[in-house]
């Protein structure tokens, strides 16, 4: 056989198949989800301290990089509730 394979729909594996792509989609998007959350956490913390410190262009640059976080997660909202592959 060239690559070709063949999976007979209806059958536990198939469904065991599809439960794993699921589960593997699922788990990428969390760790996604996650690193972002990290990430935004720590740009707001970055910007409260340029804030105290009153350095104007370090607190436009994590404010720039809050909203591109904050952007991520709200685009990732949409696709859950949008994609049905994706469960939560």
């Amino acid at each position: 056989m060239s690559g070709k394979y063949f999976t007979v729909k209806d059958s536990l594996f198939a469904e065991t198949e599809a439960a794993m792509v699921n589960f593997c989609h699922n788990l990428f998007l969390s760790n996604a989800v996650n690193q972002c959350a990290d990430q935004l956490v720590k740009a707001e913390e970055a910007y409260n301290e340029a804030l105290l410190r009153n350095d104007e262009e370090l607190m436009e640059q994590k404010k720039l990089e809050m909203q591109a976080y904050q952007s991520s997660l709200t685009l990732t909202a949409y696709m859950f509730n949008e994609v049905d592959e994706v469960s939560t």
